[in-house]
């Protein structure tokens, strides 16, 4: 019969959560400032911020429940509105969701299925759940930003719709890959494997 060792509170495990959730959240909103447009619709910007956090989701979901907000709240202070900040957060938590969930399930499994599949179901998350929120937010937001009427919205809401998915499914696809390496890197400095970390 094994006993599990319960570590306190305050434990060095603790401790070492909260201080790597807080640098790689502030990492998140510095990778923010750095940005590529996407050709196609400009107004897309491609940036680093779903890294950090993608590898903190790695580590601890619970860490990165606590990031969401305090990265919300940090892209308004750096001149994102309200919508737009929810989005990028809407963005990057269906990204690391699904693959987080995929890297721990697959993790006794080695070979390329183990790194791939959790990227792409990533990808797929994060490419629909853009589209849906596009869809349903879009066409107010434009009517109440820049004075459309709603039908010229909802059109260009529409047409808009494909370059959201494809901007989406490239951004996902470099986070999804780059988190999973980054983690590995980090999960054998700080001994955290999916599946122990909550």
């Amino acid at each position: 019969m094994s006993v599990r060792r319960v570590e306190p509170p305050g434990s060095t495990k603790g401790l070492l959560e909260l201080s790597l959730g807080a640098t790689l959240t502030a990492l998140a909103l510095v990778l923010h400032l750095f940005k590529l447009p996407y050709p196609p619709a400009p107004f897309l910007k491609f940036d680093g911020t779903g890294i950090p956090l993608a590898v903190l989701a790695l580590y601890s979901l619970r860490a990165s429940a606590a990031a969401l907000p305090v990265v919300f709240v940090g892209l308004q202070l750096m001149g994102a509105d309200f919508v737009g900040a929810g989005m990028k957060v809407i963005a990057e938590a269906s990204t690391f969701l699904p693959l987080v969930y995929a890297y721990r399930r697959l993790y006794q499994r080695r070979g390329l299925a183990h790194r791939l599949l959790p990227v792409a179901l990533g990808m797929v998350s994060r490419a629909l759940a853009m589209m849906l929120c596009n869809y349903l937010v879009a066409p107010y937001w434009l009517v109440l930003t820049y004075g459309f009427s709603f039908e010229k919205a909802y059109a260009a809401t529409v047409a808009l719709l494909p370059h959201v998915a494809v901007f989406n499914l490239v951004t996902a696809s470099y986070v999804g890959a780059l988190s999973v390496e980054v983690f590995r890197v980090v999960s054998k400095t700080f001994g955290a494997l999916p599946g122990s970390v909550r």
